[in-house]
């Protein structure tokens, strides 16, 4: 049985409702505002509503180079949780969000795994974990920041 390798995990208390919160880490509209590397999101149904089982390709850009991920949302417990599944020819990648209200915000959790397809692969990812895990850790920084700057401009029912 193949074992996934964790790529990283991120803890933040984050200053906003948890809705906003959740709004800015699973809505498109507020994510190509802090993630430099989505271009879009395109739904196989056009249809970018937040539901399990959701298939979509997301396109991405890293430095020259767009790439497109089959993708899929595999958990959603608006606005406690969220997972997105994406196949590459590297592997099998999940990235998990769970979100709890806490007195001074929202706490956020962000788990990052990769079930690689290959032990090379495999070998790649426990390798170079700490260079994949830089690339987040900006994207991470930025999420924050855009989501306790924007929550003053976010309307109360952001989660109908």
């Amino acid at each position: 049985m193949k074992q996934s390798t964790e790529i990283a995990t991120y803890q933040m208390t984050i200053q906003a409702p948890i809705d906003h919160v959740f709004a800015c880490l699973a809505e498109d509209e507020h994510i190509i505002k802090w993630n430099d590397h989505l271009i879009e999101n395109i739904y196989e149904d056009n249809d970018n509503a937040l539901v399990e089982g959701k298939r979509f390709v997301s396109v991405q850009q890293f430095e020259n180079k767009e790439i497109r991920v089959d993708s899929m949302l595999t958990h959603v417990n608006r606005p406690y949780a969220c997972e997105v599944q994406a196949v590459t020819n590297q592997g099998v990648s999940t990235t998990s969000y769970v979100l709890e209200e806490t007195e001074g915000g929202t706490s956020v959790t962000v788990r990052i795994t990769l079930l690689p397809s290959s032990w090379f692969y495999r070998l790649y990812a426990k390798g170079f974990a700490w260079a994949i895990r830089l690339i987040y850790d900006e994207q991470f920084k930025q999420f924050r920041i855009y989501t306790e700057a924007s929550q003053q401009a976010a309307p109360a029912d952001e989660a109908e």
